[in-house]
């Protein structure tokens, strides 16, 4: 009888276990793995706008979120947020030093030393708390190589060479990267030149794309969670003990990839560094570092200075923004979704999950979603740029009706 009990029992809570796996899976199939949006206003009278629209829509489908460690935008955050800053153990490549127009430096890293027989160059821009020896930066470079890039990532003022100005890294850092841009097509001359922007060097990425227009250097741009409205961004990161908690861990980290220049420099004296190590939030050493340091009255001042989002009008190179709606440190509201819109060179994906820099692969490959989803669309962009030259120049077409497809 008992064991015919214990059998019964056991058949039960396996049956129990297997109908709650099936309604998990239904649930995982119906709700997380539904496509992410795509936001862009089609310019019917570019051919190549809708190529590269269906190349979107195809990669899209792509994604995966693993049903563990993307299950929601903190964890998959904190978990990218762990191996991020983790050394690098492919770390590879050499590091090429540049001096700027005004006495400041640079450095480039390139993942492999620049070969003639590459002709599309991709410059990676690394995020406020990261530099190209991060995991994750380096996981990109030899992902982006696998795809026929020449991988190379910039290193702000400050984080690898000495701080020869009174400029750290920080948002201004985009008007660095028309010299990084000058100095890549001395080096490759005859090459293609890409951009991919993490986190806050999406947003200087796009400051810069914004800023140059018509002249800049770029054939085509993806960004990845990054700030759009820094105004908007830095407030949201203000707004609740949950929000403040995650503005803690990143300000910490942010301390130390800004002093680390500084402290060795003869700047060091404009700082308070004691208010500056008591800062919890980003704004309090903004305000303690940032400001006194580069002439900023505050930091609301700061973030409109160097906010990408007044120039997303002038973006003229096919850009993808991608961006997660669990992201908890750029909040999907803060998005100026129809600024945007009214750019028919702007392609919005916004994932269910992915957190700030948490796509995966969902356990089917060794490399994050974003970093092939950045290689395909590069790719099919360059293929269009090609085709609009054999054509001839294309109309322009800014705010034209949008869509949501």
């Amino acid at each position: 009888m008992a064991s015919r009990d214990l059998a019964l029992g056991a058949a039960l809570g396996f049956s129990s276990a297997t109908t709650l796996a099936v309604v998990l899976m239904r649930k995982y199939l119906r709700e997380e793995l539904r496509p992410p949006k795509l936001i862009h206003s089609p310019d019917e009278r570019l051919e190549e706008d809708q190529r590269l629209l269906e190349e979107v829509k195809l990669s899209l489908r792509d994604y995966w979120p693993h049903p563990v460690l993307e299950f929601s935008g903190y964890m998959s955050t904190f978990y990218s947020g762990f191996w991020a800053v983790m050394p690098s153990m492919h770390g590879t490549g050499s590091l090429e030093t540049i001096a700027l127009s005004d006495g400041g430096e640079v450095s480039l890293h390139w993942y492999d030393p620049p070969r003639a027989e590459t002709d599309k160059v991709l410059l990676v821009l690394p995020g406020l708390n990261n530099n190209s020896r991060t995991s994750f930066v380096q996981a990109t470079m030899r992902h982006i190589r696998s795809e026929g890039f020449q991988a190379v990532a910039l290193n702000y003022r400050g984080l690898t060479s000495d701080l020869k100005t009174p400029k750290v890294a920080s948002a201004e850092s985009w008007a660095d990267i028309h010299e990084v841009a000058q100095h890549i097509l001395k080096v490759k001359p005859n090459c293609e030149l890409f951009g991919l922007g993490f986190s806050l060097g999406g947003g200087m990425l796009l400051r810069h794309l914004g800023f140059e227009g018509e002249r800049t250097l770029f054939k085509a741009a993806v960004t990845v969670a990054a700030p759009v409205d820094f105004t908007g961004a830095c407030a949201a990161l203000e707004s609740s003990r949950r929000k403040l908690f995650i503005n803690f861990m990143i300000s910490q980290g942010a301390k130390a990839f800004m002093l680390q220049g500084l402290v060795k420099s003869k700047f060091r004296d404009r700082v308070d560094l004691k208010r500056v190590l008591l800062a919890t939030r980003l704004s309090q050493i903004e305000s303690a570092l940032i400001c006194p340091l580069m002439g900023y009255a505050t930091p609301a001042e700061y973030y409109e200075a160097n906010n990408p989002r007044p120039f997303l009008h002038k973006v003229s190179v096919p850009t993808l923004v991608v961006n997660a709606e669990d992201d908890p440190v750029i909040s999907l509201h803060t998005l100026p979704f129809d600024e945007l819109k009214r750019n028919p060179r702007i392609y919005v994906a916004v994932t269910k999950r992915g957190g700030h820099i948490g796509w995966g692969s969902g356990g089917l490959g060794a490399g994050a979603w974003t970093d092939s989803m950045a290689a395909h669309f590069l790719q099919a962009a360059g293929r269009s740029h090609h085709s609009r030259l054999d054509k001839g120049p294309a109309p322009q077409a800014f705010g034209t009706p949008t869509a949501r497809l």
